[in-house]
């Protein structure tokens, strides 16, 4: 089980299928209680909450203050703002828990890409803040979208198809209020993580397993990893997940069309189930 399912999973299967952490009171918040999360774009954009010290420190192999300021990136990312890779399956029993949900833009392909806004709709917005979303123009440029579940889980899976890992985002843990549909490099949360070893992105619930048998070589599934783990054997002519690297995204599963790949959970095995 992972820390965030220790923690606020209270009887559901996972902590994101507790409707409660979808719930944060945003329309009235009493001075006792402590402010209201406000989406901002440099607490969302990962390596933003970072100094130039921890390249600096990186390039002098200063190994001491690297790990410091792994930490103390870590600890204020895992209060305020950090995500959770998820497979399609879960994300859609997300959208039947959440309400509203809005498409929106994405910040990270923004910064990177400089996407127009028209073009760049790919998060989404969720629970009783998107009813507020005009109070922040810089983090919601473009406006957003109203989407009926049934749309949503459209959206989403078209994503999927697209190649875009579903991961969920806490806004003020372990309040659930963004699905991002990611991937690298665009994605500050995915290259922080795997580039610099930051855990901005906690693993899935789930873990990537082929079947030999059933493998046929096509190698349609390899260009689909985000993380650095599927490769092809040449050797073997098969396609290869390195289970300590896997994220669990199932991006490679639904690519087969052997259905060579399926996804298996993470507790399921002892090697792994503390891995996240």
């Amino acid at each position: 089980m992972c820390e965030w399912c220790e923690r606020y999973a209270e009887g559901h299967e996972r902590w994101y299928f507790n409707p409660a952490n979808y719930a944060r009171k945003l329309y009235k918040i009493r001075k006792e209680e402590g402010p209201e999360i406000q989406p901002d774009p440099v607490v969302a954009g990962g390596m933003s909450l970072l100094d130039r010290g921890f390249l600096e420190a990186l390039d002098r192999k200063d190994h001491e203050a690297v790990a410091k300021m792994r930490h103390d990136v870590e600890q204020l990312a895992w209060k305020v703002h950090f995500g959770q890779v998820v497979t399609l399956e879960d994300t859609l029993k997300v959208v039947d828990i959440i309400y509203p949900i809005a498409l929106m833009t994405c910040a990270c392909r923004r910064s990177m890409l400089g996407l127009p806004d028209e073009e760049n709709f790919t998060c989404m917005g969720m629970g009783t803040g998107m009813y507020k979303w005009e109070r922040w123009p810089q983090t919601y440029r473009g406006g957003i979208q109203f989407l009926a579940p049934d749309e949503a889980k459209d959206v989403i899976t078209k994503m999927n198809k697209r190649g875009l890992v579903q991961t969920l985002f806490t806004f003020g843990t372990p309040y659930i209020g963004g699905i991002c549909n990611c991937d690298y490099p665009d994605c500050s949360a995915i290259r922080t993580t795997v580039d610099h070893g930051i855990q901005f992105l906690w693993k899935g619930h789930h873990i990537a397993r082929v079947d030999n048998e059933l493998c046929n070589g096509c190698t349609s599934c390899v260009h689909r990893c985000q993380f650095k783990a599927l490769s092809f054997s040449a050797t073997q002519n098969k396609a290869y997940i390195d289970p300590f690297q896997c994220f669990g995204c199932g991006l490679c599963a639904t690519e087969c069309s052997q259905e060579a790949i399926s996804m298996v959970e993470r507790a399921s095995m002892p090697a792994l189930a503390n891995v996240w």
